[in-house]
């Protein structure tokens, strides 16, 4: 290999690339930038830097860093990456002293030192006297200006982390003073969701889309949290216009038409329900849109008090309105509920069988069959609704059935279905072998019969079990006869089955 001069200056320019890129990312008035390049160049200076190897045809540099520990630092001169061995995620202070240890071969590290750390008063006074909400946009979007590694929507592990330490970034440039502290992390929290947008869209299509979903969740918990403090708390005449430049990105961003409304919408309707709560304003909001979606017509007007006017959605749109009718029954608005759900109604099946993936579809026929219960449906409206269900909806449909008095319909559903024990007992076997025993008998029977042909100690046991709850049912009916010739067919026909035998007469079933 060359000596590290010469490799230097054959390729300066692409070093000269690394300290621009290096220069770009680091702000000095962040206290964990300054400290890292303070440490950076406290081991260039103490000969903590030793250039192991450059191979020419793949344009790689590695070196190994001496630090508390050794760790080995490669550089792509052809892709301008760094890569380090430590646990930190993107720039560490041992990429930096690499990069720092070429670049005092070609120029001056002190001076550069000393000119980046100029900017510290240029940068302070940019988010502190000259305070101005385009001030906070622009600093926590500079955050964002590298590229999103396309990986990470491959692998939501390195998103998760890229994403945090980021955000983390972001908040380092909270002002100091107490009042502007939760304004700022708010306006942090959503300029960093938006330009992160895209990745974590594509994400929900990925293999990994539970896990994105549940972060979105999470980050929608904690700006839920940011802006209900805002809304508790004491406004200065200054603030008004941070407070009006968020409502004009959060419209923005919710006007973007992506493929992602549905997503977008919640974030829109997070702000008007918990931080933007004056009638006045939501009035206003709606006005300012020149073509307002109904969607966000129907979350005001629900808001407001006012008449929903809906007459047929789509499909696509199923979701969404679904949590409008939530919405709905949160603010008393029967009027609203009552029409969204009758609009929703015909696109249940497609909602729950092609919008959703099965881990969120049990969920979502508790949350409607709850809501439908809060309105006036015929019987007919009732069964269509259960038949989109399909096999989903069996609790309800079930609970529907007892409320109904329909038992023998209820049996017959849960024998077309072979429903195993637990799940009629969840449905409400009890009940009905309260009131109707008869229509109980034969399901025990099947159950007992399952067990039976397991052939083995344990399996008699449950059998007996069941055998018990059949004997109570047939006494509460006036059927005791019938349960003696049953048993005594039950013990004719296994007669060689000397354990079920014991087990029965254990049992005091004869």
């Amino acid at each position: 290999m060359a000596t590290v001069q010469s490799l230097a200056q054959q390729y300066e320019d692409t070093i000269h690339n690394y300290m621009a890129a290096i220069e770009r990312s680091l702000y000095p008035a962040r206290a964990a930038d300054e400290e890292m390049v303070r440490k950076a160049v406290f081991l260039v200076r103490h000969d903590g830097v030793q250039i192991q190897s450059f191979n020419e045809e793949r344009l790689l540099l590695e070196a190994i860093v001496k630090d508390a520990h050794s760790v080995k630092v490669v550089l792509n001169f052809e892709k301008l990456t760094a890569v380090c061995a430590c646990p930190q995620d993107e720039m560490c202070r041992h990429r930096l002293a690499v990069i720092f240890a070429l670049y005092q071969k070609v120029g001056s590290l002190s001076q550069w030192v000393a000119d980046w750390r100029a900017q510290e008063q240029d940068q302070l006074s940019a988010i502190g006297n000259k305070r101005s909400p385009q001030q906070w946009k622009k600093v926590i979007q500079s955050v964002w200006r590298d590229p999103i590694p396309d990986y990470t929507t491959r692998n939501y592990f390195y998103y998760e982390q890229m994403y945090e330490g980021r955000l983390k970034n972001a908040l380092s440039f909270v002002p100091l003073e107490r009042e502007w502290k939760t304004l700022f992390r708010a306006y942090a929290h959503f300029i960093s969701l938006s330009e992160v947008w895209g990745t974590y869209i594509s994400g929900t299509n990925d293999v990994h889309h539970s896990f994105f979903k549940t972060w979105f969740e999470d980050e929608l918990h904690d700006l839920r949290d940011l802006l209900d403090q805002l809304h508790g708390q004491h406004r200065t005449f200054e603030s008004d216009a941070f407070f009006d430049y968020l409502r004009d990105m959060v419209r923005d961003f919710a006007a973007i038409r992506d493929g992602s409304s549905s997503q977008r919408l919640t974030v829109y309707q997070l702000f008007w329900t918990n931080l933007f709560t004056n009638d006045r304003l939501r009035r206003q909001e709606l006005a300012a849109f020149p073509r307002p979606d109904e969607r966000i017509t129907g979350f005001f007007s629900i808001l407001l008090k006012e008449p929903v006017e809906l007459k047929k959605i789509t499909p696509n749109e199923a979701h969404d309105w679904i949590q409008l009718a939530i919405l709905a029954e949160e603010e008393q608005n029967q009027q609203a509920l009552e029409v969204i759900l009758m609009a929703v109604k015909p696109h249940v099946k497609t909602f729950l069988f092609e919008g959703l993936y099965t881990q969120y579809r049990h969920q979502y026929v508790r949350t409607l069959s709850r809501l439908f219960s809060l309105i006036n449906l015929s019987e007919r409206d009732w069964e269509d609704l259960f038949r989109q269900f399909g096999h989903y909806g069996l609790p309800a449909y079930s609970t529907y059935l007892i409320e109904k008095g329909f038992y023998k319909q209820w049996a017959e559903l849960h024998h077309m279905h072979n429903s195993p024990l637990y799940f009629a007992e969840e449905c409400g076997l009890k009940e009905v072998q309260e009131a109707a025993p008869d229509y109980a008998l034969p399901l025990y029977h099947r159950y007992a019969m399952a067990h039976l042909d397991e052939r083995s100690r344990a399996s008699y046991k449950q059998a007996v079990r069941i055998w018990k709850k059949m004997k109570s049912a047939c006494k509460k009916s006036d059927q005791m006869e019938f349960w003696k010739s049953y048993m005594k067919e039950i013990r004719t026909q296994n007669k060689r089955l000397r354990a079920l035998q014991e087990e029965i007469e254990k049992g005091n079933l004869v």
